[in-house]
């Protein structure tokens, strides 16, 4: 097992009862503490680690399960201290590891990729 870890400034009571309301890895194991220094709260998530070729290969295809969670934990917090996830009009469902290899220059979607993504 490994850990992904974010540091959110927010009180841990607080993002404990956000994260059962929006819950972004749909109930992986994770815990709250609170941050060194009074800088807010430390949100881990124990991901399962795959390691070898298979691990390799994972992380090529943007499947790897730290990428997703680390994926998960940045949304959550965008979403938490800004309301809501950034997104751009080359990535307009916002980062995710899974595009990191079909990537594309910024320019603006047709009407039926805009549609597509719900935006």
């Amino acid at each position: 097992m490994s850990k992904a870890t974010i540091t959110i400034l927010r009180g841990r009571e607080e993002l404990e009862r956000l994260w059962q309301e929006h819950d972004p890895l749909e109930g992986a194991p994770v815990t709250f503490q609170d941050a060194p220094g009074d800088r807010g709260t430390e949100i881990h998530v124990d991901y399962e680690d795959s390691g070898g070729v298979g691990g390799l290969v994972k992380k090529v295809s943007g499947s790897d399960p730290r990428a997703k969670a680390m994926d998960a934990l940045r949304r959550f917090k965008a979403l938490i201290e800004t309301g809501e996830v950034p997104r751009s009009d080359a990535t307009p469902e916002g980062e995710l590891a899974e595009r990191k290899l079909d990537q594309r220059p910024a320019q603006p979607l047709s009407e039926s990729e805009r549609e597509k993504v719900g935006v």
